[in-house]
């Protein structure tokens, strides 16, 4: 059942590479999957739920590096610093942006988006958050959960911030020169979570 689910997940991917995601048909990915149109409600009962699926599918690299990332938790763990210089640590190791730019060429940009896309896009860092969530809380028991979720939160919600106001400034262009503004912008997020909004320049 999971290698039906995934086939209609990718087939689902692939439509919205060519076509874009308002001609996104449960027709077709019925058809290209290999599986008849009520198989795929049996596992998605929207096509939005489908959507989000692909969503999260594309971060799954991100979401599976957090889950199997077992490195120690640093010195000092059970501090707020701590935790937040772990959090940085373990997104620092991944390629968020990268999956974040796959997910914004499929979806459409930042800024171009209606509601429902805009709430796909959520829903999918969502993922991210509660999994990251989930490895703040293990690796720093002793951090007060609602603390650790509000860092959390607060993180990936610049994130996406981050991302809107990126995407506007490059065009989604992946090179050199804008990954180094995407680092500038990142670094200007961890003085805003570290010391607060009035030590930003």
């Amino acid at each position: 059942m999971q290698r039906r689910r995934q086939r209609i997940i990718r087939a689902a991917t692939e439509l919205l590479v060519d076509h874009g995601v308002q001609e996104l048909s449960v027709d077709e990915v019925a058809e290209r999957a290999e599986v008849s149109r009520r198989t795929v409600f049996n596992y998605f009962h929207s096509t939005d739920e489908l959507l989000i699926a692909v969503g999260t599918d594309l971060l799954g690299d991100v979401v599976n590096s957090l889950n199997d990332d077992r490195t120690p938790a640093p010195a000092g763990t059970g501090t707020h610093a701590a935790l937040l210089d772990d959090l940085l640590t373990l997104l620092g190791a991944t390629d968020l942006l990268g999956t974040m730019i796959r997910l914004t060429h499929i979806l459409g940009p930042m800024g171009h988006q209606d509601t429902r896309v805009l709430a796909i896009v959520r829903d999918t860092m969502l993922g991210v958050s509660e999994r990251l969530t989930a490895r703040a809380r293990e690796r720093h028991p002793d951090v007060p959960p609602m603390d650790a979720e509000l860092l959390v939160s607060s993180l990936i919600g610049g994130l996406i911030v981050l991302h809107k106001h990126w995407t506007e400034r490059t065009g989604l262009a992946d090179t050199p020169e804008t990954r180094r503004l995407w680092s500038d912008m990142f670094d200007r997020l961890v003085v805003h979570m570290r010391d607060g909004f009035l030590a930003l320049p």
